[in-house]
């Protein structure tokens, strides 16, 4: 756990880092029933049910990319499970040789603390 994680009051945090989309589906569905906040290129959403994300990493990523699925699981002071999801898909071969390419995109996935009625 770093610092900065036990200033701001999170707890069980792990970090993975996966090829491929397989480990940001399996975090989302996880947390069914919860809303998700998605920053990408051109994509700014707010309050998107899980379903709706399943669907969005499914369908509307392109195949064409290779994606590199970074997930962060956390639990913050009232003890609420949260999940930060970084994904990166570069086009060619800017991955490996470690370069700038303007095609490449990253989605932050992020849950929202869960609203209380």
């Amino acid at each position: 756990m770093f610092s900065l994680d036990r200033l701001r009051g999170r707890t069980s945090v792990t970090c993975a880092e996966s090829q491929g989309l397989a480990g940001a589906l399996d975090t989302v569905a996880a947390f069914k029933g919860r809303h998700f906040k998605v920053r990408g290129r051109g994509i700014r959403a707010s309050r998107v049910p899980d379903e709706e994300v399943i669907r969005f990493i499914r369908e509307e990523l392109p195949d064409y990319y290779t994606y590199v699925t970074r997930v962060e699981t956390y639990a913050d002071r009232r003890g609420v499970r949260h999940a930060r999801l970084e994904i990166h898909g570069s086009m060619g071969l800017s991955r490996q040789m470690n370069r700038y390419n303007p095609f490449d995109v990253t989605f932050t996935i992020r849950t929202e603390p869960p609203r209380s009625a």
